[in-house]
């Protein structure tokens, strides 16, 4: 095991032992602490190596809630495609996918989310993102919208909260569906204890205006009215097969397609195609 496997294995286990012990005497700090840590990504700025991808693009600063949203643009004059990156990446993470969608005349938009590449915010959850998802519709009005990961997430969050009239198609990548459920995937990877799980969930109301059994992508998805599909890979050990299932039994119009042995990213030529035939 080489040290970035041991820092992986074990710094997480020694937060969520820290945050145990003080929970002990100070149980809100020890909670608002776990819920910093949560929103706050540990990579995903612009690194030297990824700006010759991105200068392909003219780079747009929108605005939402007094935060910079930065966006990519084409420039090309064809369907307005709307891509939407995930957890700890940013507008980077879709040059394989551009490659296929550049063949064609497509106008590809890129976004980064709050606190990630040259966006604004320091801290992240999927009700800003949408938020910010939000500022690039009414800018760009896209046609199609893609999405992976929270990326996706927060692409239904926004269709739902937003109805933007543009959007006919909507594609969604390894969607997480249950706030709760990636919380305490996070729990558990950091060990927190009980008592302050349940605290945690009482604080999220106070601070979104909704408890966390609210922000559920398939109760979302009951409200869009376009077609999308759903891709999702059997082995997705990050967001798990049965959350896309739970948000394609509640979106009417969608379709499944599962795949397998691609894993959390869906990076493969397979998956770009189906991406590709179904925008086009």
């Amino acid at each position: 095991m080489n040290i970035d496997q041991l820092k992986a294995k074990y710094i997480p286990k020694i937060i969520g032992g820290g945050l145990n012990t003080i929970g002990l005497i100070a149980p809100q700090k020890a909670v608002s602490i776990a819920l910093n840590i949560f929103r706050t990504p540990r990579k995903g700025r612009v690194e030297s190596y990824q700006k010759k991808f991105l200068k392909k693009f003219d780079s747009v600063e929108l605005s939402y809630d007094n935060m910079p949203v930065a966006t990519y643009d084409n420039g090309k004059s064809g369907r307005k495609i709307l891509l939407c990156h995930g957890w700890e990446s940013n507008s980077y993470r879709w040059r394989k996918l551009y490659r296929v969608l550049s063949k064609s005349d497509h106008n590809v938009i890129l976004i980064d989310a709050p606190a990630h590449g040259g966006s604004g915010s320091d801290k992240f959850d999927g009700k800003i993102y949408a938020g910010f998802i939000s500022a690039a519709l009414d800018h760009y009005k896209p046609e199609v919208i893609i999405g992976h990961s929270v990326g996706a997430y927060s692409a239904i969050f926004a269709m739902s909260e937003y109805q933007p009239s543009s959007v006919q198609k909507v594609v969604i990548l390894a969607s997480a569906d249950k706030f709760t459920d990636i919380s305490e995937r996070y729990f558990n990877m950091i060990g927190l204890s009980a008592r302050l799980r349940e605290k945690y969930f009482k604080n999220v109301e106070s601070i979104f205006g909704f408890p966390a059994q609210y922000y559920n992508a398939a109760d979302f998805a009951k409200n869009i009215e376009v077609e999308g599909i759903i891709i999702h890979d059997r082995e997705d050990t990050v967001n798990l097969f049965y959350e896309a299932e739970a948000i394609h039994s509640s979106w009417p119009s969608s379709k499944l397609i599962s795949t397998s042995g691609f894993g959390h990213s869906l990076q493969d030529e397979s998956v770009y195609k189906l991406v590709m035939d179904y925008v086009s």
